[in-house]
């Protein structure tokens, strides 16, 4: 005779060996990356790659930013986020090379050494505000805004 509560009873002994995972492991929870913004430069074609103090982030009251003039020739600007020593841990960039944030609209990096290089493009000249801050799962929200001309 076959007993129906078998399945039953394996069901709930799966779901309650996943219910012990720490939520920080569970990806998209938890607590956001182990970085230092103070520490932490935007690193790009537009300061050829270099820890410039220049493109150092600044605190500020909606997150770590940087502004940086920008020439609006139709050519992308690669860059990642990244300390003095492109410590791979502390190295925050796109999920997939070419990765194009868009003005005024969240987009999350991930950090380490798989971090791949965005391209911004911008429409206009002018001076453009990089706001970085930890989201959940490990990433960091970038969100890029012009601010001058």
């Amino acid at each position: 005779m076959f007993n129906k509560s078998i399945p039953v009873i394996a069901t709930l002994v799966m779901l309650s060996a996943c219910s012990s995972q720490p939520l920080s492991s569970i990806p998209g929870l938890g607590s956001g990356p182990d970085i230092n913004f103070d520490n932490q430069y935007l690193r790009g074609v537009f300061n050829w790659w270099e820890a410039s103090p220049a493109y150092r982030l600044s605190a500020g009251s909606n997150g770590w930013y940087v502004d940086v003039e920008l020439i609006a020739d139709g050519q992308p600007y690669d860059f990642k986020l990244s300390d003095s020593l492109w410590t791979p841990n502390n190295t925050c960039g796109a999920r997939y090379n070419g990765q194009s944030p868009l003005l005024q609209t969240p987009l999350y990096l991930i950090c380490g050494s798989d971090a791949q290089n965005l391209q911004f493009t911008p429409s206009t000249t002018g001076v453009y505000r990089f706001v970085f801050n930890p989201a959940s799962g490990g990433e960091v929200q970038l969100v890029i805004s012009k601010i001058g001309s």
